[in-house]
């Protein structure tokens, strides 16, 4: 979601309203799995974006996407293994 606040703030949009989940997951591994699936997901998309960027700053921040996603990863495989 930090990503989507940057964004937002780039693109100057209003606010978006999440829904809101009154339960946690009772499944801890598949959780996980799926979480370290997305964030693989995220890598991949972010670093062909940062590559076919032109605009020097619009590069800059989907390198810097890439570095806060690859520590989630670590941390996923982390609790995974």
């Amino acid at each position: 979601m930090e990503h989507a606040s940057v964004w937002k703030k780039i693109l100057k949009l209003d606010k978006v309203d999440f829904p809101k989940f009154d339960e946690c997951a009772t499944k801890y591994k598949p959780n996980l799995e799926e979480s370290h699936s997305r964030e693989d997901r995220a890598i991949k998309f972010y670093g062909k974006a940062a590559a076919e960027a032109e605009n020097p700053r619009v590069k800059e921040i989907f390198k810097a996407f890439v570095e806060v996603e690859t520590d989630h990863l670590h941390l996923s495989e982390a609790r995974l293994n």
